[in-house]
């Protein structure tokens, strides 16, 4: 309590919810990794989507992809980044893929896309990037196509990234997270996609 007490007085909230500690095993993390174990502990409802109208949760996912802010270069592997489902709605799936993609662009940045072919539209393909095009003039675009990869990794300058718990078609459908990736993990997403091109280009 004491501890508690102290890191409540230095901005710290320690409150621990839903993480399923028992009384025991807080008291043997504290005796072993100190209090900064639970200090550095964050709120993940700061990462998870709100279950809201489309505009409304595109606008989250926006403001959280901002951060990213690519110069060079931005990797997305989704595998229905070209939903065959959107093809109901293509010109408003398309306008909106743009609408979330090319703000995040710099001039001249390099845009790479990894998708799954199967679960892919050929028209809808077109449409998104017709209309990236329209949006980003100066990107260029490329679209590889692989099995490899089931998560959603979105990754800037080859360095920072976060992992989508969706892909852009189901946005605002359902509850799902985006929560930053470690150095470690865009390392491993890096060598998978590179190793994936390179036998394509090989």
């Amino acid at each position: 309590m004491r501890i508690a007490n102290f890191a409540e007085t230095l901005g710290y909230d320690t409150r621990i919810r839903n993480l399923g500690y028992t009384l025991e095993e807080v008291q043997n993390r504290l005796r072993e990794d100190g209090p900064s174990a639970f200090l550095r502990l964050t709120r993940l409802q700061e990462d998870v989507s709100p279950k809201a109208p489309a505009r409304h949760a595109i606008q989250y996912v926006a403001e959280r992809l901002e951060r990213l802010a690519p110069r060079n270069e931005l990797l997305i592997t989704d595998p229905y980044l070209f939903s065959r489902s959107a093809r109901k709605d293509i010109e408003a799936y398309s306008q909106s893929v743009a609408d979330l993609i090319a703000p995040l662009l710099a001039d001249g940045a390099k845009l790479i896309a990894i998708v799954d072919k199967e679960a892919s539209h050929h028209e809808v393909r077109d449409s998104v990037l017709a209309q990236l095009a329209a949006a980003r003039d100066d990107t260029d675009f490329r679209v590889v196509e692989s099995k490899d990869f089931h998560d959603r990794f979105w990754i800037a300058d080859r360095c920072r990234g976060v992992i989508m718990g969706t892909s852009l078609y189901k946005i605002g459908r359902k509850i799902f997270f985006i929560d930053s990736l470690s150095d470690g993990d865009v390392a491993a997403v890096l060598e998978e996609a590179d190793a994936t091109m390179g036998a394509l280009d090989s």
